[in-house]
This record gives structure tokens, sequence and C-alpha cells, in this order.
């Protein structure tokens, strides 16, 4: 854009008598010539060219090697021209998710790739697809599975999922899933298309030993339907990360702490150990219609100092194991240390005066429903390799920082293809 200024410029018109005449004066001062910011037609041809094996990014970067002056286009002209040159690559159907179902029917051998049978559930709209080689190489050899979505990867705002295998410390990509789910959707509908994704998913050959995800509870809901038998392993970096951030919380509560439960597996638990909420009940009469005012003592923030040693404890309780030796040298099993990890952690909210603490950790974290999704002891077979879906992280790093960067909000066929075409290894 060109600098602005006052160019003291004026018009004026006097209409004459006579029809069909008039008397015109323009002033206007000199300035900077306009620029030229056509893409030049040698570089049109470049683009033409090179637009299947090339990003804007990479030909706005070529230029600007070859070129020892200041290029006068900007990169939206590049993106542009290009946009247009290679919708014949990826424009199938003016519906943009139609146009990516029927790319990859039409392209599915050349890249390897090819739809899956995943129904969408009433207000969704999907599309899934399995890379073939790598599924055939390595399907009936998973053990560990992960799962893990992210966003902000096309204009029409898909939520893209993917599933990735663990082999010998590397994540290899079996299958990915775009879905969109709009407000109209029912509370259940997104789970209900991951067990159909992870159905599919099923049938190629996949019985993991262990599968991960992070706290979304449609992934962990439908990791477990798909796979009853196998050991769901929560992402320690965000369980970490979850407890950090409510540790950190000031004004909100525990959900109910069931004390009773607690009590009866553990007897060294006080029924009294209670947070302020539960140990000041209101209790309503049919004939008392009476206001009742409780104060409640605010709670201050838990300061670092006492979170720290309870994320220390967590941490080791979620890496102990039975088949890891033990400092003084005797095996524990996995209800052995269950017990163990318990009494410490609730011994030391109790030193501590933490029961809000207390009743959050159990709830969340060291209730019996809650402990096999966290804990490796809670699988005495075997150790996992993986514990983090960190294999998944690391490939929406390479297809966000190395590949959709370089496009302007694409729309869900030009993001498919590039996840195709640039990204699949």
């Amino acid at each position: 854009r060109m600098d602005r200024f006052d160019c003291c410029g004026w018009l004026h018109i006097v209409l004459s008598c006579q029809p069909q005449e008039a008397l015109i004066r323009l002033k206007h001062d000199e300035h900077i010539a306009y620029t030229d910011i056509e893409l030049p037609d040698h570089w049109k041809e470049y683009i033409k060219d090179h637009a299947r094996t090339q990003t804007p990014g990479e030909v706005k970067t070529h230029g600007k090697q070859v070129t020892d002056t200041g290029l006068p286009y900007r990169s939206k002209a590049v993106y542009y021209y290009w946009h247009v040159i290679s919708k014949t690559e990826w424009r199938r159907a003016d519906d943009p998710l139609e146009s990516a179902r029927r790319f990859i029917e039409e392209n599915g051998d050349e890249y390897q790739v090819k739809l899956m049978d995943v129904k969408a559930a009433l207000a969704t709209k999907v599309l899934a697809f399995q890379v073939v080689d790598f599924v055939k190489e390595w399907a009936e050899h998973t053990q560990e599975l992960a799962m893990d979505s992210t966003w902000n990867t096309n204009g029409a705002n898909f939520e893209v999922f993917a599933t990735v295998a663990e082999a010998q410390g590397s994540g290899i990509p079996l299958a990915f899933l775009l879905i969109l789910t709009s407000p109209e959707a029912a509370s259940g509908a997104k789970q209900d298309v991951l067990e159909n994704f992870l159905g599919e998913v099923k049938k190629l050959g996949m019985d993991p030993e262990y599968t991960l995800t992070d706290k979304d509870w449609s992934e962990i809901n439908a990791m477990h339907a798909t796979w009853p038998n196998a050991k769901h392993q929560l992402c320690f970096w965000h369980a970490l990360r979850a407890l950090k951030q409510r540790l950190a919380k000031t004004k909100e509560h525990p959900a109910h702490y069931d004390v009773e439960s607690a009590c009866c597996e553990f007897s060294f638990i006080k029924n009294n150990f209670l947070p302020e909420m539960q140990r000041h009940r209101v209790f309503r009469s049919s004939k008392c219609r009476c206001t009742a005012r409780i104060r409640y003592e605010e709670k201050r923030r838990l300061p670092v100092l006492s979170s720290l040693p309870i994320m220390h404890l967590f941490a080791k309780h979620a890496s102990q194991h039975s088949l890891l030796p033990e400092q003084h040298g005797q095996p524990r099993t996995a209800s052995e240390i269950r017990r163990d990890a318990v009494t410490e952690m609730y011994f030391h909210c109790e030193r501590n005066h933490l029961p809000e603490v207390w009743a959050y950790l159990w709830t969340s974290w060291y209730s019996p429903s809650r402990w096999t999704l966290w804990a490796r002891s809670a699988n005495s077979r075997s150790i996992p390799c993986k514990w983090t879906t960190m294999m998944v992280e690391a490939l929406w790093r390479n297809i966000k920082r190395l590949v959709l960067h370089m496009y302007n909000r694409p729309p869900v066929d030009l993001a498919t293809y590039a996840i195709i075409t640039k990204a699949i290894p």
C-alpha cells in the first residue's frame, strides 16, 4: 500500500448557458508514481509449472532468492494466482467437503489413501480416510494407539482427528477424521462419530494393548467402547497440566466427594475430613419456609510451595509399576501400589489441612474408576513405551508449521489436499 499524503487537489465545474458545455478545472500536485504490483508474466508461468510441487510460501521464497531487488508484489498476489492455477489439482466440486471426498476417490491409488465408511451423526459433517500403505504394513503390529485432535487447520472450522500407532519410538499416522459439529447436534453426537470411526479402524486389523488420548471424555469413551480390553492411558502431560491448573484456581469448589466409598475402601481415611461445602449442609424441611444464609470463608490460592509436592507425588504415582524394581528390593502388586499412593497423598493433604484438595484428588484421580485411566501400574502385564500423546502432537506441529501455515485459511478440500500430498511422509 502506497504512502498517503495531501495532494492539494481540487475539481471545479462551471456549467455554461450553452447546452452540453461545461468549464472544468482540475488541480492535482505531483506525487510518487504508482507501483505496478501485478505479477509479471514470467512469474505466472513459474507458478503454472510449479503449482503442483510448491506452496505459495515456497514460490515467494524462491522469488526472493533469485531477485536482487525487492519484489514489488505482495504475498497475497502470489497466493491468489497460485490458488487460481492449483484449483485444477484439488477442486472437484463446489461443495468443499464433497470436493475433498472426490479427490480421494480419484487420486487414492497415487497417494495411497482410501475413504472410510464413517457415518455422520445428525447435524454433523464427516470425512474419514486411511493411509493404505501404513495400514498394510503396521496395523496388525500396533501395540499402542494414540488419538488426538487439532483445530485451526481450515477455514470451515473442521476438527481434525488422527490415529497414530507407536512404531519403535516413532509415530505412524494410520487414519484421519474431519468432523464439523453444529450447535444443533445432540450432546453425544461427537462421541457417536468417534466410535464409528474407531470401529472402522478396528476392522483394519488393529487390536492395541494400550490406547492413549487427552482428557476429552468423548475420546476416552470411544476408545473404551471400541477396545474394552485395552488399557487406556491418559496423556501424562495433559493430566499434569490439568492438576496444575486446578490447584491454581481460587473460587471453584471440588465436585461432590463420596467420603463413604473412600472410607469403605481405606480405613485410615477420616469421614470428617471434608471440604467446607460438605461440612455445612442446609437441611430443608417441608414445614419450614425460612431462608438460611451460611457464610463460607474464602479459600486462598494454594501456594506454589504447597502445590509442588502434590505434583511431585502425582508424577511419582503415575510412573510406578509392579514390573519396575523398588528401592528396597521387594516388588509390589498393582493393588499395593495404589494403596500406598492413596495413603501417601491422603496423609500429605491431612497434615497440610487441605481437605478441598484431597476431595478433588480422590474424585478426579485416585478413586477406583479414575485410577485406571492415568496410572501405569493399573496394567500389571506390561509397561507402555508411550505415556503421552506427543507423537500425535508432533504430527500436528508438522502439518501446521511446515505445511498449512503457507496457506491462508484454506477450504477443507485444500487442507485435505495439503495433508495428503505434503504432510503424510
